[in-house]
């Protein structure tokens, strides 16, 4: 299986998993343009997707997705609830509704419960998993990751910058509560814990204003010293990685 980071933080989210012949994106907040360039820049053709799957009613996650899925003539995978919140900003697409695990060709994907304002999912795919937009390590995120080999995981804000940055209080406060988003503490605190196995976690999601690439390995460093990471860029692809 191999993994695609397209792009990553406030202003886009997309990641590509391309296994046995099967290509599907997960989310797609840039258009089409932008999105079809970054993946040629990494060798992948648009064209091949099989699928889009999408996580949660955000706009960084699905503001892509509509152009994508007209021109591509391909489903999109959701769950029901956060369809209803996006439905109109999407346009006419041709939806699959998801609960459970559910398949797109020869690739397996299992849901996850994350703790976002609003109604969200992770995904395990074979043992990958994509854990972004949760304010905390939810009973699901700790059940699963024993089980997974690498995964993609939210590092969102330094929290002495996400404290004494330009953001109005209620957001801070949002940003911080257990529906908001993980700081890098607990990313690294989670791996520590939970992922020392991994071979290898993509620290992604990154804020523009309360956080910093050097922040984030500063952090996920003095609590996992000897872990394999990479730090996804938030502005341009980061790059393709074999999961084996």
């Amino acid at each position: 299986m191999e993994l695609s980071v397209i792009a990553s933080g406030s202003n886009g989210n997309c990641c590509l998993i391309r296994s046995n012949g099967t290509s599907v994106l997960f989310d797609a907040g840039k258009s089409f343009g932008e999105t079809a360039r970054r993946m040629a820049a990494l060798g992948k053709d648009i064209r091949n997707v099989d699928g889009i799957v999408l996580s949660h009613a955000h706009g960084d996650h699905y503001q892509g997705i509509g152009p994508i899925a007209r021109r591509l003539r391909v489903p999109v995978y959701v769950r029901q609830e956060v369809y209803s919140a996006c439905r109109k900003r999407l346009g006419p697409v041709d939806v699959r509704h998801f609960d459970g695990s559910f398949r797109i060709r020869d690739l397996m994907i299992t849901p996850i419960e994350t703790a976002h304002d609003v109604a969200s999912c992770g995904f395990v795919v074979g043992r990958f998993g994509i854990f972004t937009d949760t304010g905390c390590v939810t009973a699901q995120m700790r059940e699963v990751i024993p089980d997974l080999d690498a995964v993609l995981l939210e590092s969102n804000y330094d929290e002495e910058m996400l404290m004494n940055g330009p953001y109005p209080r209620h957001l801070k406060e949002r940003i911080a509560s257990d529906f908001g988003h993980l700081s890098n503490d607990d990313a690294g605190d989670f791996i520590c814990r939970h992922g020392r196995h991994l071979s290898m976690v993509f620290l992604a999601h990154l804020s523009e204003k309360n956080n910093s690439a050097e922040k984030v390995k500063e952090t996920f460093e003095s609590l996992n010293s000897d872990q394999p990471y990479v730090v996804c860029s938030r502005f341009r692809e980061t790059g393709t990685y074999r999961l084996d």
